[in-house]
């Protein structure tokens, strides 16, 4: 790679990690999602502005393509990513369905008290008429 694919590559790291930092402000983004888009960001930053880390740890592991060790990374971020995700997911899905059934066994109890109410009320009503009679 060349120097300008470099500065090209800081530039969008950079870019992503403001863009990051200004969803966090704006709220559209959680903190605990965001830690691992800013690790990456910062990660990408580095490999960027030190591109011979990436050459020194793919020779110390013995891939002699140093290139496909940055796709590894990748692809192990991603999946480290996607099972983030999923976690998450799984728990918001768990939450639903405890929320459903919370509000389930409460409209369960408006129905009967309100059941309750309307005897109650007709009960009244047909006192209410015995007397005036």
């Amino acid at each position: 790679m060349k120097p300008d694919i470099y500065l090209f590559s800081f530039i969008i790291s950079l870019s992503f990690a403001a863009t990051i930092l200004y969803l966090i402000r704006n709220q559209k983004l959680k903190e605990q999602y965001a830690l691992l888009w800013l690790t990456l960001s910062v990660m990408m930053m580095v490999l960027t502005l030190f591109p011979s880390i990436l050459d020194d740890v793919a020779r110390r592991i013995r891939i002699e393509y140093a290139p496909s060790l940055l796709y590894l990374l990748s692809v192990v971020g991603i999946l480290f990513i996607l099972l983030h995700l999923t976690m998450a997911v799984s728990s918001l899905a768990q939450r639903n369905v405890e929320l459903i059934q919370t509000l389930a066994l409460h409209e369960c109890k408006i129905h009967a008290l309100m059941k309750q109410n309307g005897q109650s009320e007709k009960e009244e009503g047909t006192e209410g008429q015995r007397a005036n009679d």
